[in-house]
C-alpha cells in the first residue's frame, strides 16, 4: 500500500478476506493522505485484490479512529477545506459503494471522521470497549451527522451532535447501528466469521445485491421495490444464478464460478 499508515493485506487465516487496518499510533487520526489512499483503494479493490470476497475494516491499538488530523486542520484555509472535503467525501462514498462487502470491526473509540467510517461500512461490530463521538461542535466546525443517521435514531444524532458527548457501542447496539459487541479479543474472530460467511457465496450475487441496497436505501417502497425485480432479472441470467439452481435441485453446494462484474482494469474514484 502507497501510504504506510494504512495497512492492506489478505488474510493468512480465512481465505478471501482483505483486513484493512488504520494504523497511525497512537489514536489512529486520518491525514488527507490517508483519506486518499482509503479512497483509492475501496474504488479498486475487486480489480487490486481480485482473490478477495469481502473487506473487514478496523484501527491498530486500542483506538478505531480519532477522525481527521487535527495538526492538518489547524493551518486550514477555506480553499484548503473545499479541496479536503472533496476527498472526504470520496473516500467515505467509495466505502460504501465498494463491489466487497465491508465489515466495520470496530476496536476502540470512533470520533467524527471515526464513526463516519463505521457508518460506511455494511455491517457494524464493536468492542465493548468502543465508544462513539461527534466532537465537531467542541472544535468549531461541523459535519458527521448525515452519515450517522445511518447508524443511529435521529434523536440520538441529534445528542451526539449538539452535545458531544460519547455513547458506548452497546448502545449503539441496542439501537440497532452495531450487530454486536464482543470482548475485545472475540472482534476479529467474529469479523472473520461473518466474512468467511459472505465469502462462501457467489461472488456475482453478493456485488449485485449490495449495489441494489445502495440503490435503493433512501427510495419510496414502491420505486425502490422495482428496481430490487429488475437486479433479480438481471441476476437471473448470469452463470452463478443457474448454478445456485441446479444445486438445489440436486441438494449439493454450489459450485460458484468465482468470476466478479469487475472489468479487470483500474477505475479512477470519479469513474
Amino acid at each position: 500500500m502507497a501510504d504506510a499508515l494504512i495497512d492492506v493485506r489478505m488474510d493468512e487465516a480465512v481465505a478471501g478476506i482483505l483486513i484493512v487496518t488504520i494504523d497511525n499510533p497512537p489514536a489512529n487520526p486520518l491525514t488527507l493522505d490517508m483519506f486518499r489512499a482509503l479512497r483509492d483503494l475501496f474504488a479498486n479493490v475487486r480489480d487490486d485484490f481480485p482473490a478477495a470476497r469481502c473487506v473487514i475494516l478496523t484501527g491498530r491499538g486500542r483506538i478505531f479512529c480519532a477522525g481527521a488530523d487535527t495538526r492538518e486542520l489547524a493551518a486550514r484555509t477555506t480553499e484548503m477545506q473545499l479541496a479536503r472535503s472533496e476527498v472526504s467525501r470520496a473516500c467515505f462514498d467509495a466505502i460504501r459503494r465498494c463491489a466487497l462487502p465491508v465489515i466495520g470491526a470496530v476496536n476502540g473509540g470512533a470520533v467524527g471522521a471515526g464513526v463516519v467510517l463505521a457508518a460506511s461500512c455494511d455491517i457494524v461490530l464493536a468492542s465493548e470497549t468502543a465508544h462513539f463521538s461527534l466532537t465537531e461542535v467542541l472544535i468549531g466546525a461541523l459535519g458527521g451527522t448525515r452519515h450517522t443517521a445511518r447508524l443511529v435514531p435521529s434523536k440520538l444524532v441529534r445528542f451526539m451532535a449538539l452535545t458531544g458527548q460519547r455513547v458506548s457501542a452497546q448502545t449503539l447496539e441496542r439501537v440497532g447501528g452495531i450487530l454486536a459487541v464482543t470482548s475485545p479479543d472475540a472482534l476479529m474472530p467474529r469479523a472473520r466469521e461473518i466474512g468467511t460467511q459472505i465469502a462462501t457465496l457467489s461472488p456475482y450475487g453478493v456485488q449485485l445485491m449490495k449495489e441494489s441496497i445502495n440503490l435503493t436505501e433512501e427510495l419510496p417502497l414502491s420505486e425502490g421495490y422495482r428496481i430490487e425485480q429488475l437486479y433479480t432479472t438481471l441476476a437471473s441470467n448470469l452463470p452463478d444464478a443457474q448454478e445456485a439452481a441446479a444445486a438445489t435441485r440436486e441438494k449439493r453446494k454450489p459450485n460458484w464460478s468465482g468470476q466478479t462484474l469487475s472489468l479487470n482494469r483500474k477505475k479512477s474514484p470519479d469513474a
